[in-house]
């Protein structure tokens, strides 16, 4: 039972690096994302699974939030070190730590994940990351490749928040809140493409919707979130207490 389950890891993630290993067409991404998807831990979350809202914004912004089912055995720290340690290898397997070595992002959704890292990571006296730190996240949700640097705003037991931008101008906000319930982990997360400034922050949203990120864009990425986030209690908990063992 457990070699099945090692060998049906160790495909998946075989095949998730040969899609990314070679240029992604258009065609090849929206066929791709017609289907429902199988992570490395079986199906994975469908759209209506969560509660879901898109809205205009009076200056031409967006604003997609998402509440996600609650996440039965995960918990804040353990979400919280996660996001600190995203950029990591693992050995994971599905089932030990025996397995081929590959990137922990890559189990959170493999088939649309390519590379995250921290460019700059800025760290507390106690080894959590701080505001002002950097990272860079490659990865496709839909027909659309995202390759950028993200600005991380807040990091604590609350949120987990980082702008979104160009050249250090403002395009949007992505928000991750979280707290522990008895049912599980309650997760929102909230991505609002606006730029708020006086005077020029209307022209900067109406450029940043009219050339970078249209509806269509922030309504792939709403899937690509649920899919994604739905996996989290299956091997965050499992990753957490091995690279956390005293």
């Amino acid at each position: 039972m457990n070699l099945s389950k090692k060998l049906v890891f160790t495909v998946l993630f075989l095949i998730s690096l040969l899609a990314y290993s070679t240029e992604t067409t258009k065609d090849q991404l929206d066929q791709n994302n017609s289907k429902q998807k199988i992570g490395f831990f079986g199906p994975m979350k469908a759209f209506d699974s969560a509660r879901t809202s898109f809205q205009r914004l009076p200056n031409g912004g967006m604003r997609a939030t998402i509440h996600h089912e609650p996440m039965q055995g995960l918990t804040v720290e353990q979400f919280r070190w996660w996001f600190e340690n995203i950029e990591g290898m693992t050995t994971y397997n599905g089932v030990d730590f025996n397995g081929i070595e590959i990137p922990r992002y890559h189990l959170w959704h493999p088939h649309d994940h390519i590379k995250v890292y921290w460019k700059k990571k800025l760290l507390d006296e106690n080894g959590r990351v701080l505001p002002g730190s950097i990272m860079r996240i490659k990865e496709t949700f839909g027909e659309y490749l995202v390759d950028e640097n993200v600005l991380i705003t807040r990091f604590d037991d609350e949120e987990y928040n980082f702008q979104l931008g160009m050249f250090g101008i403002k395009g949007g906000e992505l928000i991750h809140a979280y707290q522990d319930s008895p049912e599980g982990l309650l997760f929102m997360t909230q991505l609002t493409i606006n730029n708020d400034q006086p005077i020029l922050g209307n022209l900067i949203t109406w450029l940043v919707t009219k050339f970078l990120i249209n509806e269509e864009m922030l309504k792939a990425w709403m899937q690509h979130n649920i899919e994604e986030s739905g996996e989290s209690a299956k091997f965050i908990p499992i990753l957490y207490d091995y690279y956390n063992k005293s």
